[in-house]
Parts: structure tokens; sequence; C-alpha cells
């Protein structure tokens, strides 16, 4: 009977430490979700969020809603940069296409919308690409027009074609990837902190005049 129990109990203290690594792997397992939280976002609905929270109000106007499919009094959310700021000069845009959730004051994104234009002397070239928020490609086309020597567009001049979807989803990337990491957009130079002049220890008699700055 003693050896009896001298054996259950060595095999309890075999079990409990075997099972040891387990509930500390489990426990490291726990206390790492605890950090990390909810998995990361995907880029591109991380981005939407971004504009949906930092971007200005914007609509499509009713012919450019029209020709991407959407409801021309469904507002968006828009971001821009200007070709000064892009490396291949190129105007970019986006438009994150929202309608109001009922009974609630937040909005829902159904549509993405990036423009990507080029203009030369009395031409334009845009590429328009219309995304789910899932990153899907619902619609990509060309847009080109005529523009006055103003840079307006000459009306009547405006052609749109469908982009082949090998080259639409070699356009959409390179808009991804500036969008998303900032690939093409200008580094602004830093600006140097000017340092404080110390103020003097003794108050000058006559201050010197500043010239013009």
């Amino acid at each position: 009977m003693r050896l009896l129990s001298r054996l259950g109990v060595f095999i309890v203290l075999g079990l409990s430490i075997a099972f040891v690594p387990a509930f500390v792997n489990a426990a490291q397992l726990n206390a790492s979700k605890r950090q990390t939280g909810k998995p990361n976002e995907p880029p591109l609905e991380k981005f939407i969020h971004k504009v949906l929270a930092e971007g200005y109000d914007n609509d499509l106007g009713p012919n450019l809603a029209r020709v991407l499919g959407l409801d021309p009094n469904h507002k968006t959310k828009g971001s821009e940069r200007f070709k000064d700021d892009c490396l291949d000069n190129r105007y970019r845009s986006v438009n994150v296409v929202v309608e109001k959730i009922p009974e609630s004051d937040r909005l829902k994104p159904i549509s993405v919308i990036f423009l990507a234009k080029k203009t030369q002397p009395g031409a334009s070239d845009s590429n328009w690409f219309k995304l789910k928020p899932d990153g899907s490609i619902e619609k990509a086309f060309r847009g080109l027009g005529k523009l006055t020597d103003d840079g307006h567009g000459v009306p009547g001049s405006a052609v749109d074609v469908d982009l082949d979807p090998d080259e639409a989803k070699v356009l959409l990337k390179r808009e991804l990837d500036f969008w998303l990491k900032g690939i093409g957009l200008k580094k602004k130079p830093v600006e140097t902190a000017k340092k404080a002049a110390p103020e003097p220890t003794q108050k000058p008699e006559a201050p010197a005049k500043s010239g013009p700055k």
C-alpha cells in the first residue's frame, strides 16, 4: 500500500511538472494578446479610417458620380496632394464615399476613389480608380481631355477609356504605394530650429536699427 501511495505521488508530481510548460505558454500567450490587442488593421482599412478622421468634407458632383455609378447625393471625405508635392508632378486625390449609419452619427465607407492627374499644355491625362473598402477594383479608367490656355477643361473634349485589367493593377499599386507608404511623395525640408539670442546683461544705450528682413 505504501509503495502504491508513493507511486501515486510520483505520478501526480510528474504530471504536474509536465503541465507546467503548458500553463506557462498559455499565460505568455494571454499576456501577449493583452499587449497587442486586436490584430493590426489592413493598411488600406487603416488609411480609410485616417481619411474619415482627418479628411475634408467633399462630394463627387453629379457627372463624376454618374460615371462611377454612385449616387450623387453621397458625401465623401477627401484628401489631396498637389503636383508640387509629388515626384512625378501628378496631382492626386482620394475620396472615401460614405453613407450615414441609421440612428447613428457614424459614417460607413462604401467606396474609395483615387485620382492621379497629369497635365501638360493643352491636355490632361487622369487615372481613376474606384475600389471597394476591401481593396478590390470596381472600376478603373483613364480620362483624357483638352485644356484651354488657362488650364480649364474644354467642354465636350473629355473621353473616358477603361483601363486594361493588368495595367490597372500596376497603376493602382503605384497610387497605393504613394498614399499608404509615401513612395513618390517629396520630402519637405526640415527647418532647423533657430537658437534664441541670449538676453543682454546690460541694456544698450542706443538700440541698433534692424534692416529689412
